[in-house]
């Protein structure tokens, strides 16, 4: 998937030489960043300005299902592909009869440039036919300019938020790293472990059953966070002053235990303890759906969100952690007298 830093700099290449690059160059410039950032419907909208007329039909479709986000939506008559379709051929209609002018941008400039020669030359000399083809040209070239310009300002603003939530969860990402890093190091490389399955699982989706890549993945978001809550809070034989177990199976109730030592603050306390439950509640779901027929992309969907705030709550813990530490390094009101009291002396 492209960082929407990327996105942005292709668009904002697109829109400043907009003016001066051929339409052509700026459809294509758009086509491509609607593939990339899973615009299917306008991806396969422009395509039709690109491609020519004729053709094989079954290539011509296995190209369209290429710029698709999900191809098994193809065929479903309500779907990206079918509203693209439509909205194409509303826009060549001629003169709001039933036929459509089904040429792409390149042969509409060719044949513009053909009949311009042939009038110059004088072969040409159908001046009401030859008019209303410059104008039929003329609109299905504006219609086209003037969306793809829509769209190249639309996703300008998007990724340009997008930007910015981008750099402040890389800011989070470099800390809860080094935190990672220097407690559990082992825990960053079963992350990309897991991001690797679900990408797995992402490429493999619609054409084949992608249970396991999720299983597995979900099964490692659990032993990472174990593995952070045996790191903060190790297990014991005992209970905890509400009765909680805090054996090694239960690393649940050690975490809620961690997190009312770590934190006085009522309400930030009660934040992570439903971040946290959202977690365990997203592990339940994604074994609801591995047991189901559900859709493989919303099950690919729902695992990311939950390695996602796997993430964050081992940030969150590890970062409790750190915090209590400084806590606890950092000299009292009574240490910092007594050492001046010795410098006097000395």
């Amino acid at each position: 998937m492209a960082t929407s830093d990327h996105v942005l700099r292709l668009v904002r290449k697109a829109l400043d030489e907009f003016d001066d690059a051929p339409l052509e160059v700026s459809v294509r410039r758009a086509v491509r960043i609607a593939n990339l950032v899973g615009d299917t419907k306008y991806a396969i909208r422009l395509s039709f300005d690109l491609k020519p007329t004729g053709g094989d039909r079954e290539t011509n479709g296995e190209i369209s299902r290429m710029l698709m986000q999900d191809p098994s939506t193809w065929g479903s008559m309500t779907g990206p592909a079918e509203k693209a379709v439509t909205a194409w051929m509303n826009d060549r209609k001629i003169d709001g009869s039933d036929n459509i002018a089904p040429h792409s941008l390149a042969e509409l400039e060719f044949w513009d440039n053909e009949f311009g020669a042939l009038k110059e030359s004088g072969e040409r000399l159908d001046y009401d036919i030859d008019l209303k083809t410059r104008q039929r040209k003329t609109r299905i070239v504006a219609r086209t300019r003037h969306l793809t310009f829509a769209l190249l300002c639309s996703w300008e603003r998007r990724f340009d938020y997008s930007t910015i939530n981008e750099s402040i969860f890389d800011g989070y990402r470099v800390k809860v790293d080094a935190l990672l890093a220097d407690g559990v190091p082992e825990l960053l490389q079963q992350f990309s472990a897991v991001y690797r399955r679900l990408q797995e699982a992402a490429d493999s989706a619609p054409d084949r059953d992608v249970t396991e890549e999720l299983s597995q993945a979900i099964t490692t978001c659990r032993r990472i966070l174990k593995a952070v809550v045996d790191h903060v809070f190790p297990a014991r034989d005992e209970r905890s002053a509400e009765g909680l177990v805090l054996d090694d199976s239960k690393h649940r109730n050690r975490l809620s235990v961690f997190i009312r030592q770590a934190v006085s603050s009522d309400s930030d306390r009660a934040l992570l303890d439903a971040i946290v439950a959202g977690l365990y509640e997203r592990f339940t779901a994604i074994d609801k759906m591995t047991n189901k027929a559900v859709h493989a992309n919303v099950a690919i969907e729902i695992a990311n969100l939950c390695a996602l705030n796997t993430y964050i709550v081992c940030g969150e813990t590890i970062s409790l952690q750190a915090l209590a530490s400084d806590r606890q390094s950092d000299p009292t009101p009574a240490d910092e007298a007594a050492g001046d009291t010795e410098a006097v002396g000395h």
